[in-house]
């Protein structure tokens, strides 16, 4: 797959010809993001954590409406003033056990043809349930590869993904381990979405992974708009995995072959507020906090609180969002989010939860994100509080 990259990189100005080369780099794009982060984690029992990163990403891509064009963008994550245990926080680069994380996080090239199909190959970031960027911190998780995305049938939407690398978030090197474990021979990825109701909205993934795992994942949400401010919604999820492989471990936290989950929502959305109720329950013994890649996409996740753990977890969770009234100096959300989870294996760790945040948003183009978390278990598991504050630029 490498030598493969290379080569079409190599070989990109013959795809377009000369004429079409020059407009491709004169009409192309670059967009980015500055961003300073500060972590805090404090634990009862153990060791705390809290550093402050700035950094961003830069991106650069040719022309997009030339049938072949490509990408290349860069995310870097740099620690600035004090700290105490930086890696607790997963802003660096854990793998080197030092403070900073400068990584390719895409570098591909792609072909659009008709019937709105995409052909990407190289370094990719992905959006799917079990592999996808994860944006809780500066730097994401990224992919090596090829994805295929286009029209399948009428109103069918198709996703084919062979991943055969992995870069996580706290590491510049992409390799054959997953989140879960190791991937061996890679993983591919059938995904169908279909939006032939005006209501409905149907989507399935397949993850074949034969020396780790594979999954199977059903979605439906259905969405019922009253009028232009209010509107109703209902989902139902449910993950399924097996075929263990040779790497495959049961009780890991991440993901195994023993995930059975259903997960619903039920959602309310007015013009200024908020109210979601959300429910789940893992019948398996194994994890589904981060999968291959990324975090998994539960309706139960909060912050750090979440529904997606091993050892048979039962979670409920209440949503709640407002928005204040507008000045000159923009807009703010408030929200309050409350967790209880229940484990049904003696293995397991109960816990509650409470969440609360201030999104402040200046204007389209930068924020003020402030994040609280108090996780309280009902074993001996150390308690723990979570806080995050991220300021934010796009251009």
């Amino acid at each position: 797959m490498s030598r493969l990259i290379y080569f079409l990189i190599l070989f990109f100005p013959l795809f377009l010809g000369a004429d079409k080369l020059s407009d491709a780099f004169t009409n192309g794009s670059i967009d980015g993001e500055a961003k300073l982060f500060y972590y805090n984690v404090e634990k009862e029992t153990a060791s705390n954590s809290y550093a402050t990163s700035a950094g961003g990403y830069l991106k650069y891509s040719t022309d997009t409406s030339q049938d072949f064009y490509g990408s290349v963008r860069f995310n870097t994550s740099q620690l600035v003033g004090n700290t105490i245990n930086p890696h607790g926080t997963y802003l660096f680069n854990n793998d080197k056990n030092v403070t900073a994380l400068t990584v390719n996080s895409e570098a591909f090239l792609a072909w659009r043809g008709s019937s709105n199909r995409t052909l990407r190959i190289g370094n990719l970031m992905l959006e799917t349930p079990l592999m996808n960027d994860d944006t809780t911190r500066i730097v994401p998780w990224s992919y090596q590869g090829l994805a295929y995305t286009g029209t399948a049938y009428d109103d069918t939407k198709i996703q084919l993904y062979y991943i055969s690398k992995l870069r996580s978030n706290t590491s510049d090197v992409y390799t054959t381990k997953s989140a879960s474990g190791e991937i061996g021979s890679g993983i591919t990825m059938l995904g169908l979405h279909y939006n032939g109701f005006d209501a409905f909205e149907l989507k399935s993934f397949y993850y074949y992974a034969p020396d780790l795992y594979s999954t199977f994942i059903a979605e439906a949400k259905y969405k019922y708009i009253i009028n232009e401010e209010r509107l109703f919604c209902f989902g139902i999820q449910y993950f399924n995995s097996g075929n263990a492989g040779k790497y495959n471990n049961r009780e890991d936290r991440n993901g195994g072959d023993d995930i059975n989950l259903i997960a619903l929502k039920l959602m309310y959305d007015a013009e200024n507020w908020m109210v979601n109720i959300n429910y789940s329950q893992n019948y398996g013994v194994s994890g589904i906090t981060k999968a291959y890649g990324g975090l998994a996409k539960v309706f139960t996740t909060s912050m750090i609180a979440n529904g997606r753990g091993n050892y048979k977890p039962e979670t409920w969770m209440f949503k709640g969002r407002y928005d204040l009234p507008t000045t000159v100096l923009g807009n703010t959300e408030l929200a309050l989010w409350l967790t209880q989870t229940r484990v049904h294996d003696v293995r397991g760790n109960s816990f509650d939860a409470y969440y609360m945040h201030i999104h402040h948003y200046f204007s389209a183009f930068s924020s003020l994100y402030i994040r609280y978390e108090s996780m309280n278990y009902l074993n001996t598991t150390s308690d723990a509080t979570y806080l995050r504050m991220i300021a934010q630029y796009d251009f």
